[in-house]
């Protein structure tokens, strides 16, 4: 469970960077992005890959960045598709990952 959290992170945080481009906002939410939405978008997303990656050295040691390496590869991998092809499920997609990482990181919360 600890890996899907940090894989989740991944892709949050990589979305969250895809996002922060105006071309992507523009044709996910069919409006442009404020500097503010941008600028908070960056932040999340930094915040979301950094700690996916203290979460893979802490919880794994050494294999810990080796694991954050094949995260980010799987995470860009899966944006680009979505981005790409399947646009109009983005929204859905994002609100799926959202779920996803609050539920595991309660999980671990609990445990």
């Amino acid at each position: 469970m600890i890996d899907l959290l940090g894989f989740s992170l991944c892709l949050f945080g990589f979305n969250g960077f895809a996002l922060a481009k105006f071309n992507h906002f523009k044709d996910v939410f069919k409006k442009r992005p404020t500097e503010s939405q941008s600028k908070s978008l960056l932040f999340i997303a930094w915040i979301s890959i950094l700690l996916s990656l203290v979460l893979c050295v802490a919880t794994q040691s050494g294999y810990g960045a080796l694991i954050f390496c094949g995260f980010m590869s799987l995470s860009v991998l899966i944006i680009m598709v979505f981005y790409n092809f399947l646009v109009g499920y983005v929204k859905w997609f994002s609100v799926l990952n959202s779920v996803l990482v609050v539920l595991s990181g309660l999980f671990l919360a609990l445990n």
